[in-house]
């Protein structure tokens, strides 16, 4: 992927993890948003923000985890590319949605560049 004018939202509850992707990919050349939970990831995305690119983490405080936050987005857009991690267990592949590669905990910027890649 070389596409630096990408947008990409990173949702994840913990700061030192988000930062650390957020500053991966800002250095990397690509714009960034960030959010700490669903709720706020979807005020972003309704807000008119452009996002190419959701990578969220799947447990997360509120109402809402990443697998149900990538649902949604996937809903309001078929062009958003979406990228799932966790530090924790592999959720089935009957829960994800559909084109949303799952990426395992501890990862860095060029893993999600390195997927996105791959994907179609």
């Amino acid at each position: 992927m070389t596409d630096k004018s990408l947008t990409i939202l990173v949702v994840e509850d913990e700061p030192i993890i988000r930062m650390d992707l957020a500053l991966g990919f800002a250095d990397l050349g690509y714009n960034v948003l960030e959010a700490e939970d669903a709720a706020t990831a979807l005020r972003v995305i309704d807000g008119g923000d452009t996002v190419d690119v959701l990578v969220t983490d799947i447990d997360m405080p509120g109402d809402m985890n990443g697998v149900a936050l990538a649902s949604q987005v996937r809903r309001r857009s078929d062009s958003c590319r979406i990228l799932i991690m966790s530090g924790g267990t592999r959720p089935a592949s009957h829960v994800m949605p559909e084109h949303s590669p799952f990426l395992a905990k501890p990862l860095a910027a060029e893993d999600v560049i390195a997927a996105l890649g791959r994907m179609p």
